[in-house]
């Protein structure tokens, strides 16, 4: 009289849409978080671009008895290579004081 139970095979299509929607919330995230990962490391790139800068503008300073390069172009030129700029922000230069500024946010990071 009692029915011998058969073994469950395969999953449900509920449980297989759940499985499905899971993975999905965590490619979502992990793709956000990714992203931002790259926009960071990009700003990051430029920043170490600028920091390169300022020491070429303190070599060319001392090399040439106190005179400053006369604009971005110049000071660029002294970095070898020649930075490559990630971010959508240019340098800014002072050339009464030899001051190299940077000015950019995640946002301006394609």
């Amino acid at each position: 009289m009692f029915r011998q139970l058969r073994s469950q095979k395969g999953l449900t299509l509920v449980e297989l849409m759940v499985v499905v929607a899971i993975i999905a919330i965590i490619a979502a995230v992990a793709i956000t978080v990714f992203q931002d990962i790259q926009k960071k490391a990009k700003l990051a790139a430029d920043q170490g671009n600028v920091a390169a800068m300022r020491s070429a503008v303190a070599i060319y300073y001392g090399k040439n008895n106190g005179i400053f390069p006369l604009d971005v172009a110049s000071v660029q030129t002294l970095v070898t290579p020649t930075p490559q700029w990630q971010c959508n922000t240019t340098p800014g230069y002072d050339t009464d004081n030899g001051k190299v500024t940077f000015t950019a946010s995640v946002t301006d990071c394609p």
